[in-house]
Formats: structure tokens, C-alpha cells, sequence
């Protein structure tokens, strides 16, 4: 029963009309709104056209029995949680069972007590109440997800203005310092241009999950050199003073061949990862990065020497949900949702990413690009 219905509607379904006039007459005096049907194809047209809340259905109808009326229901993603009470004078135990597989929720043998056939009805119109207020408040709340999601992303999305005006007027400021600026208030615009890329890098990679999972993000194919792609990548981060003593190893493999990909999509994925293992190694740590071929994948893996990753953790780190419950036990593992973001921008390429759970010391990510 529907959330603001007057009265339950009850589809009566019999080809004998001294049974269904039987059947109306005890269930009027209820105030249901009752409706029936003489076969089983009639009963189908009105349970699409009504969706009664509960059907009392007799077994034996012409063009169509009960069980069939009753399987079709079930099987019906939009009638199928319609209580059926099965209405039957067969006595055999097989035709019992048959019903409750053909998806009966009771039955009822003829002939039947009026008690019996209200107590019945009535307990089972409740377990529908309670079923249709709970599907309710669901809707509900997937409205209500739906709004926040829809708001964070227009918020997260106007953000990337603001940012972009800092950097510009960042990047004006640089071009206006002389050689004989203040060293520290360099180190200061320093900070702040990386603080801003980062921030940008956050927002970026919201924006773009949220395309992902909604299958509008449009990757703009082109053939890269994967090791172009980690080498400039990599740049950015030896120019960042905090770096300045951690040792990168590049170990990549110069006859990996040109891969299609979005050059500017992978670079975030790199920069994302890149990020972390620097970050998590200590002041003078390593970070390894190798890249190597075959005939189906390109591989590249980031290794460091820093904190590894709990156990119990390393199979939900690409999780976006599981992020919060991460961070919220004091567990730093990236900025924003960089790792989610990695792991569905390489399934778009129809790639892969991976924490190599066997890894002895630190952490090593595995990122595979499909040759094709």
C-alpha cells in the first residue's frame, strides 16, 4: 500500500462468480477498494494497470492458471512485491508446494472461514505497508544522496575559477621578482603555487570520478610514450625543495612502444601516485619507478622505501569510500580521492592498477596499460 493511499485495493481473481461474489462479501464491509478478474490473462492486464496491493488467486482460471498469473508477477521487477494469497480446492500436497514456488506468499484451501480469509489478508496488506514505507523512505533518500552529490560537484567544479585566478596571478607575481627578491618571500610564493596545484589536482580529480561514474568523461586518445609521460611527470616533483635529498630511481625500459591514451588523464594518475610515494618516504627515502613491455601490457611500477601500507587496508584503498574510514584511524594514504581517481582512470583506459600486497618493504604500485 502506497504512501498517501485512502484505502487498500485488493484484486480478486476467480472464474466462478458465486466464489468471487463469496470472496467480495466478506471483504466489503473492510472498505477495500475491490477489483476482479474472470481469467488469468485479464488478472496480468489489471495488476500492471492497478497495482493492487494484494491478490487472492485462485488456481484453476481458464487461458491462464494461477501459477502461471503468479510466476508472471513475481518475475516482474515492478509487481513482483504484490502479496498473492493462493486460492485453491486441490488437496494435494505437490499443489501446496507448487504454489509457494511459483512465488505464493500463502494460500488458502477452499472452502475457507471468513476469519481465516481477513486474518490472511490483513496480515499480509501489513507486511506490504511496511514494505512500500520502507521502499519510501529509500527513494527518499536517494533523492537526498542525489541533491548532495549534485551539489558537491557544482561547488567542487566552480572551485576550479578561483584557483585558476590564484595561478595566474601567482605566475604574474613570478614573472614581476627580480634576482634580488627576498629569498623567503620567494620560498612563500613557492608554497603557495604548490598548495594551489594541489588543490587543483584535488578538485580536478572529483570532477572527473564523478564523470567517470556517470560515463560522460571524454578521453582524448592520442599515441604517447609512456616514459615521456613519467619523466615529465616526475619533473614537477624534483623542484619542490621538501624532495630535494630523496633519491628517484628510473629504471624504464627505452623500447617501450607509443600507447594510446589521454596524455593529460595519465599524467594525474602518475601525478597522484608520484605523490604519494614521495611524500610517504622519509627525508633522504627512495623511490623506484620501472617500466617494461610484452606483448600484451605495458607495466610500470612505483616502489618506496617509506611506511608501508597496513594489511588490512591494501585491498580498499582504491575504495572512495573507504577513504574516510582510512583517514579517520590516522592513516594519510593520498590527497582527496587520488587513488580512487587513478583506479578508474585506468579502467577507462581498460588498464589496471594495483598495491602489491607481496612487497616486502614500503609500498609498490603496479599500473598496467593494455597494448592493443
Amino acid at each position: 500500500m502506497t504512501a498517501g493511499k485512502a484505502r487498500p485495493k485488493v484484486l480478486i481473481v476467480d472464474d466462478n462468480k458465486e466464489n468471487l461474489d463469496l470472496v467480495t462479501y466478506f471483504l466489503k464491509p473492510q472498505n477495500y477498494q475491490l477489483l476482479t478478474a474472470g481469467d488469468g490473462e485479464t488478472a496480468l492486464e489489471l495488476i500492471v494497470r492497478e497495482m493492487p496491493d494484494i491478490i487472492l488467486l485462485d488456481i484453476m482460471l481458464p487461458r491462464m492458471s494461477g501459477f502461471e498469473v503468479c510466476e508472471k508477477v513475481k518475475k516482474n521487477p515492478a509487481t513482483r512485491f504484490i502479496p498473492i494469497v493462493m486460492i485453491t480446492a486441490l488437496k494435494e500436497l505437490k499443489d501446496k508446494i507448487r504454489a509457494l514456488e511459483a512465488g505464493a506468499d500463502d494460500f488458502i484451501s477452499k472452502p475457507f472461514e471468513n476469519v481465516e480469509l481477513l486474518t490472511r489478508v490483513k496480515s499480509l496488506l501489513r507486511v506490504k505497508k511496511y514494505h512500500d514505507e520502507l521502499e519510501e523512505s529509500n527513494r527518499a533518500l536517494q533523492r537526498m544522496d542525489q541533491f548532495k552529490e549534485e551539489l558537491a560537484h557544482l561547488i567542487v567544479h566552480d572551485m576550479k575559477n578561483p584557483i585558476f585566478v590564484i595561478q595566474g596571478n601567482l605566475q604574474m607575481m613570478g614573472m614581476g621578482l627580480n634576482d634580488n627578491i627576498s629569498p623567503a618571500i620567494k620560498k612563500y610564493v613557492d608554497r603557495i603555487d604548490r598548495s594551489t596545484k594541489g588543490l587543483l589536482r584535488m578538485v580536478s580529480n572529483l570532477i572527473d570520478i564523478s564523470k567517470i561514474e556517470d560515463g560522460t568523461l571524454k578521453l582524448n586518445y592520442e599515441l604517447h610514450i609512456i616514459n615521456n609521460l613519467i619523466e615529465r611527470t616526475i619533473q614537477t616533483f624534483t623542484d619542490y625543495p621538501e624532495h630535494s635529498k630523496k633519491k628517484i630511481n628510473l629504471s624504464l625500459n627505452p623500447g617501450i612502444p607509443r600507447c594510446k591514451v589521454d596524455g593529460s588523464v595519465i599524467e594525474r594518475v602518475f601525478d597522484n601516485i608520484f605523490n604519494f610515494a614521495l611524500t610517504n618516504v622519509a627525508p633522504d627515502g627512495n623511490v623506484t619507478i620501472n617500466s617494461s613491455f610484452d606483448d600484451q601490457f605495458i607495466t610500470v611500477s612505483v616502489s618506496d622505501d617509506g611506511l608501508k601500507i597496513p594489511e588490512k587496508y591494501q585491498d580498499s584503498i582504491f575504495e572512495k569510500y573507504s577513504q574516510v574510514e582510512i583517514k579517520n584511524e590516522g592513516y594519510r594514504l593520498s590527497r582527496g580521492l587520488g587513488f580512487t581517481y587513478s583506479r578508474l582512470a585506468m579502467e577507462a583506459h581498460k588498464g589496471s592498477i594495483y598495491l602489491d600486497t607481496k612487497n616486502k618493504t614500503g609500498n609498490r604500485f603496479v599500473l598496467k596499460f593494455t597494448l592493443s
